[in-house]
């Protein structure tokens, strides 16, 4: 049984029209299934505005969901169930991708992380500050750290502080929001293996979201691909990497340059929209090299195969 599932999970946002004096709507996913299993990672990855962080969003609980909903351990959560809101909050946490920014500036960081012990645990004073000295070391920082401030740190130290916020309840899941973009490559690295180690350590379930295919194909077991708020591809880290079917998954390793040679005929894309082409059909079809009419009419399904391989292209099928 899988540790976390999303089931059809959809958020739309209320858009209003003044001139023609109507609300409408923005779908910014659409229809997302995935089952994360305990100690393993899912990548999810896609351009800016593919839908990546609204749907972390709704995972963790900072957004209710439109349709669908969210599994943990077997136990559907409510988003307005106070007992399912102390139990995520507690076994789901997330790192966020800008550590400064998800700390507060005016609290030295013991008081910080102690905050999060205080509201969630039993623990008395003396024991929530070991807990914080412990946490900290864990994450390679010194005990002492906890009485600075963050505009103290660098922007290594400052995502260490943020893993070991995420780390101090001793969650089963964490959401990880592309950790490393911030950072410098040197840093990446070691803040990647630290995320592993921990992974190893302590069996987390990474929800890993990033934009960066090298760092997944370091991290992930599965990855799920989306463009336009929909999966478009789905499938083992082996399946995505060594055989992408999809021409979007296709178009985004041409981009990358570690990935460019292998699918250098996808690096080009025509990003023109297509005469006629109307919004019901295949949300990658204006982009597409081998778009066809019948994917400007409808939408291709996501089809799974036995293997747990999953895609939406009619190419494909």
């Amino acid at each position: 049984m899988s540790l976390l599932s999303a089931r059809h999970i959809c958020k739309s946002y209320p858009i209003k029209n003044y001139q023609f004096a109507k609300d409408d709507s923005f779908d910014a996913i659409k229809n997302i299934s995935f089952d994360l299993e305990a100690g393993k990672t899912l990548a999810i990855v896609g351009e800016s505005g593919s839908g990546k962080s609204t749907l972390a969003r709704q995972i963790i609980g900072i957004e209710k969901p439109t349709f669908g909903e969210v599994i943990f351990n077997g136990e559907r959560l409510h988003f307005s169930s106070i007992k399912n809101k102390k139990m995520r909050f507690k076994n789901i946490r997330m790192i966020f991708q800008n550590p400064y920014e998800s700390l507060n500036p005016q609290a030295r960081i013991g008081t910080t992380l102690e905050e999060v012990l205080r509201i969630n645990t039993n623990l008395s004073n003396k024991q929530r500050k070991e807990k914080v000295a412990n946490t900290l070391s864990r994450v390679g920082l010194l005990p002492e750290h906890q009485h600075r401030y963050p505009h103290m740190f660098s922007g290594g130290q400052r995502q260490r502080i943020a893993i070991a916020r995420a780390i101090i309840l001793e969650p089963q899941v964490i959401i990880a929001d592309e950790p490393l973009s911030a950072l410098d490559v040197s840093i990446q690295a070691q803040i990647l293996n630290l995320l592993q180690e921990l992974q190893e350590e302590m069996q987390i379930s990474y929800l890993f979201i990033s934009h960066d295919l090298n760092v997944v194909e370091h991290i992930a077991d599965e990855v799920m691909v989306m463009y336009r708020g929909e999966i478009v591809e789905y499938g083992s880290i082996e399946q995505i990497f060594d055989q992408p079917k999809h021409p979007y998954t296709q178009t985004l390793f041409a981009s990358t340059p570690m990935y460019r040679k292998r699918f250098k005929e996808f690096e080009k894309p025509d990003f023109k929209t297509k005469k006629g082409l109307k919004e019901q059909g295949c949300c990658f079809a204006q982009r597409c090299h081998f778009c066809e009419p019948h994917c400007q009419s409808k939408p291709p399904q996501l089809i799974a195969q036995e293997d747990g391989y999953k895609i939406a292209c009619f190419k494909a099928e």
